[in-house]
């Protein structure tokens, strides 16, 4: 390090001035994978807005990494990067696919903010309007750039420059001219992309230009037919920008990419003859929209309240708009570090993992169903691939890989091939999401096309993966790694042989919902084998071991065995529930990702230690959110891994709604248990809880919980227990909920399908419920 600094003495002497502020980052290894990162100075700077929606400061992080997404589901790029990329666009063969790199042709940056300068600016993330903006208060004029993905226009991303003149003393001074100096910054050629040379075109007596292109490598040489076309069209950047002292004016530079050609150029065109301001509020329009289907509002905490709002920011940026101009295409998941990253091996490359169901999944479905439903319709997209591979290693039914991204194929790196061989429980977590969808919304459209298949396939799997043990009379479920991958290749893992065992007594539920119109085989036998599963437990000292043969004081990398507590919700002795979160707490990595914290603190609050629950509270975001625009990292200062990691911001969301508030999703029912405030709030609001078509809102504060009924849907009336009465719930009714609960609200039977019994192995030893 020594070495470096004295190579880098301006470096060298920035320490020195910032003495603590300055942070260094060395060698990690995470999620299986060994990242050797360069040292390096992180400087963080300060957010001075006192808006809980708005992240202000006066100068950009000293690392690019932590500056903010814009998208809108179909393109993103982080803010003043030299790359966009787009939904389902990738390239490179297996392990090396990545998001496609498309050169930033809509990358502008004002002049004074690339220079020493006399302007200060301020560089401010709005996320309630999705949009960055600069602002430069200059001797003549207050200059205003604005950077959004337009939610509406969806192929575009856009830049307005707004010049507002100040009044002046001289009256002819109206007389003169502001100029403002600008720099487009595309990057260098794309190496993903096979464009061609940019080429003029005059479209409505203006110079735009356009490069088309087509990805180099399929993952997957069976899919080489599937190399994607694409094609951009941007604006002619001048050097400078010349405007009348006169009035104010906004100058809109703009790009539009799609695989299409067409809908690339006719987008292009219909922007062009927008007007600039009327442009932004359509864009604003629709981020209004969909705030007001649902959030989190935090008071009496505004690093909190800033937080969380900065989290749905980048879920909703990298997710599908509700309405768009042109008809989306077909959305290709959510990956652990959102759609403005995953060209590199630290971003996960854009790949989809676990995390999107059991990490971002249950949030956002709690809010935004819809969005949930199309986080699964990409799982039923690539079912065939899944059959495909359950074939090819000796199993039946579904087999999801580890990774996947464009074709559905395993894509893990050659790097790790423990966690493609070995992680197979993301197969059962994605039934898991199917579970829960399905409890929230009891959508049975979704089973007719495709659900009914998914779920009963998963089962399939898991049944062809337990193996009678004659000794036990149980089932086990060998060659499986759990979350922790720091234990490769083992045996009943207590994590997998859980979500497993759920996913086959789930088929066996919704075989009883689909007999009208599919024919699922056996389904008893699913429920057999869930029965039979083995569970480990230790009932010495009574916890459950993370697999067969784990040795008590093993180090472990992240949550597992304590995941069987939540989000499983598994039932077990209170006891026991201690035992698993002091003992796992005590042998977690310190550096492990923010999720496993979240865990924890569900944990705690769930055996009502909230002293020790605020703690960990602290621990699961305090080092990972960086400054001054809440982007999250993988791991805690001053490692970094993954950035805009959506995965830890998931966990968190959990923490607040499923922890503080309480809420808990079952098959015939929604519970709110021990409802209370996070550290340091006055107030918190969960807005928008989509349960079976009706709209709900929790309100806590310190003295009072209540529920109001926003509406509620008539196939679904629903009936409530307050604390002390059940109750009908009809629109408009505001409930006071009276004690710690729970709270239940529960509807009439769905086709009277038995519940499923969810109890799995061991059963003289089944324990009672927390």
């Amino acid at each position: 390090m020594w070495n470096f600094l004295a190579r880098n003495k301006q470096v060298a002497a920035m320490l020195g001035l910032l003495g603590a502020a300055a942070l260094v980052v060395i060698f990690l290894a995470t999620r299986g994978r060994g990242h050797v990162i360069v040292e390096q100075f992180l400087v963080e700077t300060e957010d001075v807005s006192e808006d809980p929606y708005i992240f202000s400061a006066h100068s950009l992080p000293s690392d690019d990494r932590f500056m903010p997404s814009i998208g809108n589901g179909h393109l993103a790029t982080n803010v003043f990067s030299d790359t966009v990329y787009m939904n389902g666009l990738y390239n490179g063969r297996k392990g090396e696919s990545r998001r496609a790199r498309i050169p930033a042709w809509a990358n502008i940056r004002l002049n004074s903010t690339l220079t020493n300068h006399p302007y200060s600016p301020v560089y401010s993330l709005d996320t309630k309007h999705g949009v960055f903006q600069v602002t430069v208060d200059r001797d003549r004029s207050v200059v205003t750039q604005r950077i959004f993905a337009h939610r509406y226009y969806t192929r575009s991303i856009v830049n307005q420059i707004k010049v507002e003149p100040k009044t002046h003393a001289d009256p002819n001074f109206v007389h003169h001219e502001i100029w403002i100096a600008i720099k487009q910054m595309p990057g260098p050629e794309s190496k993903d992309i096979a464009f061609g040379s940019p080429t003029p075109e005059i479209i409505d007596e203006m110079l735009v230009w356009k490069a088309c292109g087509k990805t180099k490598e399929v993952e997957d040489p069976a899919f080489q037919g599937m190399l994607e076309d694409v094609c951009a069209y941007w604006s002619s950047v001048p050097d400078h920008l010349v405007v009348p002292h006169s009035r104010s004016k906004v100058i809109t530079f703009f790009m539009t990419v799609d695989k299409n050609e067409s809908v690339a150029r006719q987008e292009f065109i219909k922007i062009l003859q927008e007007d600039g301001e009327e442009l932004f509020e359509k864009h604003v329009e629709q981020w209004g929209r969909l705030y007001k289907q649902g959030g989190l509002e935090i008071e009496g905490n505004l690093q909190l309240a800033k937080i969380v709002n900065g989290i749905w920011y980048y879920f909703l940026s990298s997710l599908p708009s509700e309405e768009s101009h042109f008809p989306l295409d077909r959305f290709f998941g959510l990956s652990p570090t959102g759609l403005a990253r995953g060209g590199t091996f630290d971003d996960y490359e854009g790949h989809s993992f676990w995390d999107t169901e059991m990490w971002m999944f249950p949030p956002i479905l709690v809010l935004y169903p819809q969005y949930a439903r199309q986080l699964l319709q990409y799982r039923l997209d690539n079912a065939y691939v899944a059959a495909e591979l359950a074939r090819i290693t000796g199993s039946k039914g579904y087999r999801f890989p580890w990774e996947s991204a464009y074709t559905g194929s395993e894509v893990t790196q050659p790097c790790c091939p423990d966690v493609a061989e070995f992680e197979q429980h993301i197969t059962a977590c994605i039934a898991f999401a199917a579970r829960q969808y399905l409890s929230m919304t009891r959508d049975e459209d979704w089973l007719k096309h495709g659900g009914c298949s998914i779920v009963t396939n998963i089962a399939d799997f898991w049944a062809s993966r337990a193996v009678i043990n004659y000794s036990s009379g149980l089932y086990d479920i060998a060659n499986v790694m759990g979350p922790d991958e720091d234990h490769s290749n083992v045996t009943n893992s207590v994590f997998t042989n859980v979500v497993a065992g759920y996913s086959l007594y789930l088929a066996q539920y919704v075989a009883c919902q689909c007999k009208s119109y599919y024919m699922a085989k056996d389904p008893d036998h699913w429920a057999d084998i869930a029965w039979s599963l083995t569970l480990p437990y230790d009932e010495t000292l009574d916890y459950h071991p993370q697999f067969q043969g784990y040795r008590r004081g093993e180090g472990i990398k992240q949550a597992d065995a304590v995941l069987l507590g939540f989000p499983l919700q598994y039932p077990m002795n209170i006891s026991t529930r201690i035992n698993d979160l002091t003992y796992y707490e005590s042998v977690t990595r310190g550096n492990g990702p923010a999720m496993t914290w979240s865990m924890h603190t569900i944990g705690q609050l769930q055996i009502q230690d909230n002293l020790r629950a605020a703690t960990l509270f602290n621990k699961s975001y305090e080092g990972y959110v960086r400054e001054p625009f809440k982007v999250w990292t993988e791991l805690r200062r001053p490692k970094v891994g993954a950035v805009n990691f959506h995965t830890g911001m998931g966990g968190f969301l959990q923490t607040l709604m499923f922890g503080y508030a309480g809420i808990r999703i079952h098959l015939n029912r929604l519970e709110i248990t021990q409802p209370q405030l996070p550290p340091e709030a006055t107030k918190f609001r969960i807005k928008g809880i989509k349960y079976l078509g009706s709209n709900l809102t929790l309100d806590i504060r310190v003295l009072q919980t209540t529920l109001t009924v926003i509406s509620v849907d008539d196939d679904w009336p629903i009936l409530m227990y307050n604390g002390k009465y059940n109750v009908t719930l009809v629109p408009g009714m505001i409930v006071t909920l009276k004690g710690t609960g729970p709270f239940t609200i529960r509807t009439v039977p769905w086709k009277d399908c038995k519940l499923p019994v969810d109890t799995i192995g061991q059963n003289y030893l089944r324990p009672i419920g927390l």
